[in-house]
């Protein structure tokens, strides 16, 4: 018999913190990643820098990282279905400290590309792990506020980046990066395994202890059978049967969904803002604050924003927050192209500065309250156990080939269209995924994993329902 109460029920509360701050470290590697590039563009491309870089290799250190996040998703995929979301996620760490490590050979571009393979790869398993060991182990009154923490960890990052990058040789900026993956990696083993896994594991007793732990409302009992209910079709199920269940029209249909939107969120310039932000400010002639000081207080305004967001997302819903969030986006993009129109029609009047410093904060804001945690928030809750992985796997996948067409496609676009259409394609494409987020994605807030896949089947009924109903009028 397994207790039908625990005590500590804060203790539970505070363990699922506690492994949302372990992420929340990795979360701000990946920010550290992602930043590095747009203080080290700029330098590397100046004429005394010590190690002198042409347009078209600038174009590869911001782009390397996307190219690589699919092969980080296939492992991250793998560890997760061999040894579960906990071990998976606690190995993210390995990749991102040997593409540090690689500063600290010699002074060579390719080894920087290999680093910025490396960290691509990182970033890959860090997406495909980490939202599935929080769906698993999270109460979900407080799941989105743990997802939007560990978000929040990625602009911490970014800010961090910022200001190393602005003030720091690029070789200590490694070193210093370089320590948190190592602690990281260390310290997650001791984390407990998860009951998901543990039940499909058929190891109940062990499973029942992490719930005692977890303190997913204290009933052990009453927990434990529901979950041995809700996996009981998880049968070890080959590749290719995964496949198959994943190709059913419910899953299938959730695929598209959140592929969708990730696809939208990278097409519209996500990461290529955060790599080329310094030097788009210095291209769009803003003066009246240093563009790298800018950088930083911008991505200050972004934590802000995250903060806010571990409160809203929870509150007012994931599909609000998103298209809110959406925009803003679109709003700073419209913002940025006007600036550059202006500067094309010869109006280069320090007055209009404004814009480009205004779109920077919006965007920022807007970025943080919902596209950066909901898309991820959504891959979490909205698979049921048995696909999760390879759900995961490809959404990144996708995710990452998206973001590496736009980030490297970004310089011949600005050359053919100039930065003007650039970013109001950008626009575009954020009002496009604010419309879609409100007419597809359904709402998942407070409900449990087993609760969501009852709305997606519900919602499949009601669209199969309405179907027929059409074919019959006709």
């Amino acid at each position: 018999m397994f207790p039908t109460k625990v005590s500590g029920h804060r203790f539970g509360f505070w363990l699922q913190w506690f492994a949302a701050i372990e992420v929340f470290i990795m979360g701000l590697t990946v920010g550290v990643v992602c930043s590095w590039a747009s203080p080290y563009l700029a330098k590397l491309s100046r004429p005394d820098s010590p190690l002198p870089i042409t347009d078209d290799e600038a174009a590869w250190f911001a782009s390397l990282i996307n190219i690589s996040r699919p092969l980080g998703a296939i492992l991250g995929a793998i560890f997760v279905a061999i040894f579960g979301t906990k071990i998976s996620t606690s190995l993210i760490g390995i990749p991102f400290a040997l593409g540090w490590a690689c500063f600290f050979i010699v002074k060579s571009i390719s080894l920087i590309y290999i680093s910025r393979l490396l960290s691509g790869i990182g970033i890959g398993w860090f997406y495909s792990a980490f939202p599935l060991y929080i769906g698993e182990i999270s109460d979900p009154k407080i799941r989105g506020a743990l997802v939007s923490f560990i978000m929040q960890g990625l602009l911490i990052g970014i800010t961090l980046g910022s200001v190393m990058g602005a003030y720091l040789d690029i070789w200590l900026f490694a070193v210093i990066s370089f320590v948190p993956s190592v602690i990281y990696v260390i310290t997650f083993f001791a984390m407990p395994q998860t009951p998901y896994f543990l039940v499909s594991r058929h190891r109940n007793k062990e499973a029942a202890r992490s719930i005692q732990l977890y303190n997913r409302n204290a009933d052990v009992s009453t927990e434990l059978n529901n979950l041995i209910k809700f996996m009981a079709s998880d049968k070890q199920l080959s590749f290719l049967d995964t496949l198959r269940e994943l190709n059913t029209p419910i899953n299938r249909k959730t695929l598209l969904m959140i592929g969708t939107v990730y696809a939208f969120v990278q097409l519209s310039g996500l990461f290529t803002v955060t790599a080329y932000l310094e030097t788009m400010l210095i291209r769009a002639h803003v003066t009246v604050i240093t563009p790298s000081l800018l950088v930083i207080i911008v991505n200050i305004s972004g934590i802000i924003g995250s903060w806010v967001a571990i409160y809203t997302n929870d509150k007012f819903g994931r599909t609000i927050m998103l298209a809110i969030s959406c925009g803003g986006v679109s709003t700073a993009m419209t913002l940025w192209g006007i600036n550059y129109w202006l500067l094309d029609l010869g109006y280069d009047n320090p007055n209009y500065q404004w814009l480009s410093i205004a779109a920077s904060f919006i965007y920022h804001i807007a970025l943080a309250v919902g596209l950066m945690p909901v898309p991820t928030i959504l891959t979490s809750e909205m698979f049921a156990p048995k696909i999760k992985s390879i759900a995961a796997c490809i959404i990144n996948i996708t995710s990452g080939i998206f973001a590496f067409s736009a980030s490297r496609s970004y310089h011949p676009m600005v050359e053919y269209l100039t930065e003007k259409f650039v970013f109001w394609i950008y626009a575009l494409l954020m009002i496009i995924t604010a419309v879609y987020t409100l007419t597809c994605i359904p709402e998942t807030k407070g409900k449990s994993l087993a609760e969501i896949q009852e709305l997606l089947a519900k919602r499949k009924d009601i669209n199969k329902k309405i179907a027929i109903d059409r074919k019959t009028s006709l």
